[in-house]
C-alpha cells in the first residue's frame, strides 16, 4: 500500500482548530458541524455527514448532514451500517458499483453520488458510536492520505459524542460523586486492557490515581509499521480538569501517530494544540517513544524525567533527561530529530510519573530518584511484569501499606525479550 503524503501546514491547522473547539465548547451540534465542515475542506469533498447511533431505535441518523436532509437508516443497513458494524473505514471509488449503496436517496434528492469515504467514530473503548462520511472527492477517488485525515476527524467526533453523552449522564445525577465516577470510567477506558503484541518486546503499564480521577495517563499500542507506541503523560494537579487535559493529549497522540510516529513531531503537535488553551498554571509533562523488534528506541520527552534505560541486562542504568519544556509552556518546541537509543536482549525502558519519586513515607520523606535506581538495580534480571510488581510493592511498603497515594502514580516498562 502506498505511503500517505505528508500532512500540510494548512491541513494540520484545520485539524488543530477542530481539536481546540473540542476543548472550549460543549455544544455537540457546533462541534459536529465543524468536524463535517473540516472534512469537506480537508478531503476536498462536496458534502459530509455525521451519523450518530440511536440505541433506542437501533438506527443511524444524520445529526449533521451538509447539503442534505436528515437521513435515518437501520444500524446495520447500507454502507454506513456496514462501517458501523465492522468498525473499519471503507473507501469506495464508485458508489453505484457497490451493492450496499442506497440509490433511492440520490433518486429522491437529484444528487449524484460518485465516490464515498466512510469512517467509524469510536468511544474510548473502541466501540463505534457513529460514522463520518465524506461524499464526492473533487478530481477523483479518495486517497490513502484522505483516509488518515478522515480518521483524525472521526476520532475527534468520537471524543465529542462520548463527552456529550457523559455530560448528559452527569446532568441527570444529583451528586458530584456520580459525575466523578463517570469521568473515571471514561478515563479508565484510555488505559490499554491488554498490552499489544509486538514481536520481541514485553510491555506493561500501571496507574493509580490520587483521587477518583487522575492527571496521569499512559498508553501502549501497536503502530501501523509494526512498532510499539509508548506514551506517558502527567498533567499538573489531579482531579477532573487534569484528567480531561491528559486524556485529550493521549487521544491526539494516538490519532496523529497514524500519520507519523516521530515522537518529537507528535509531542510538538500536541503542544501546538494545548499551549493556547491551558491556564498559566497548567502544563503536561509527557514522554513518547516508538520501539521496534530491532531494539532501536526513538523517543522524546517534554519535561518528563528522568527516564531510565538499561541497554542490556548487565549494562548500567542510564538516566535520560527531557529535551524540551513541558507541553503548554512554550509554543515552539523546536524541530530537532528525536533521540535514539539501542535496546539489546534483556534491556529495559522504565518511565515513571513523579508520584513515584515524590511518594512520602510516614515522616514525609520522599522516595527519591536514588531509591528508584537502587530498586531497578535489584530487579535488573526480572521480566518487565516482575519489575512492575517490584515497584508496586516498594511503593506500598514505603507508604506504610497505604494504597491511596498523595499524587497519581504511573509506571510503564518495556523490555526486549528476543
Amino acid at each position: 500500500m502506498a505511503e500517505p503524503a505528508a500532512i500540510s501546514a494548512e491541513q494540520m491547522r484545520l485539524v488543530l482548530s477542530v481539536s481546540r473547539l473540542l476543548a472550549v465548547t460543549a455544544d455537540i451540534d457546533t462541534l459536529l458541524r465543524r468536524i463535517a465542515e473540516a472534512a469537506t475542506s480537508l478531503l476536498n469533498a462536496e458534502r459530509a455527514s455525521i451519523f450518530v447511533h440511536d440505541a433506542a431505535t437501533q438506527q443511524l441518523w444524520t445529526r449533521i448532514a451538509l447539503g442534505a436532509d436528515e437521513i435515518r437508516v437501520p444500524q446495520h443497513a447500507g454502507i454506513v451500517g456496514h462501517v458501523f458494524k465492522v468498525n473499519e473505514a471503507l473507501n469506495i471509488p464508485d458508489a453505484y458499483a457497490d451493492e450496499r449503496f442506497n440509490r433511492e436517496i440520490d433518486r429522491k434528492s437529484g444528487f449524484v453520488t460518485r465516490n464515498l469515504l466512510t469512517t467509524p467514530m469510536s468511544d474510548f473503548n473502541g466501540k463505534p458510536i457513529g460514522v463520518l462520511q465524506a461524499i464526492n472527492k473533487c478530481g477523483g477517488p479518495f486517497s490513502v492520505q484522505d483516509e488518515a485525515l478522515a480518521q483524525l476527524l472521526a476520532d475527534q467526533g468520537g471524543v465529542a459524542i462520548q463527552r456529550y453523552q457523559l455530560q448528559q449522564a452527569a446532568i441527570q445525577s444529583v451528586e458530584m460523586k456520580r459525575e466523578m465516577e463517570l469521568a473515571r470510567k471514561v478515563q479508565d477506558r484510555l488505559i490499554p486492557e491488554h498490552p499489544p503484541h509486538v514481536a520481541g518486546l514485553e510491555a506493561v503499564g500501571w496507574t493509580l490515581p490520587a483521587s477518583i480521577t487522575g492527571g496521569d495517563c499512559f498508553d501502549l499500542w501497536r503502530l501501523a509499521n509494526g512498532q510499539l507506541g509508548i506514551f506517558l503523560g502527567d498533567a499538573s494537579g489531579h482531579g477532573l480538569a487534569p484528567a480531561l487535559v491528559v486524556s485529550q493529549a493521549r487521544t491526539l497522540i494516538r490519532a496523529l501517530s497514524e500519520i507519523d510516529c516521530n515522537p518529537q513531531w507528535l509531542l510538538s503537535r500536541v503542544n501546538a494544540r494545548l499551549v493556547n488553551d491551558l491556564e498559566d498554571s497548567r502544563f503536561v509533562t509527557a514522554f513518547a517513544g516508538c520501539l521496534g523488534a530491532d531494539g532501536v528506541l526513538s523517543w522524546w520527552s517534554a519535561g518528563h524525567g528522568p527516564i531510565f534505560l538499561r541497554s542490556s541486562r548487565d549494562a548500567p542504568l542510564q538516566m535520560l533527561n527531557p529535551q524540551s519544556p513541558p507541553i503548554g509552556i512554550d509554543p515552539d518546541m523546536g524541530s530537532e530529530p528525536p533521540a535514539t537509543a539501542p535496546l539489546e536482549i534483556g534491556g529495559q525502558l522504565v518511565v515513571l510519573s513523579d508520584g513515584i519519586f515524590e511518594a512520602p513515607d510516614g515522616k514525609r520523606d520522599q522516595y527519591g530518584v536514588e531509591r528508584v535506581i537502587e530498586l531497578l538495580d535489584r530487579c535488573r534480571h526480572d521480566t518487565a511484569a516482575a519489575t512492575l510488581a517490584c515497584i508496586r510493592k516498594a511503593m506500598l511498603d514505603w507508604q506504610g501499606g497505604n494504597e491511596e497515594p498523595v499524587d497519581d502514580q504511573t509506571v510503564v516498562i518495556v523490555q526486549r525479550t528476543s
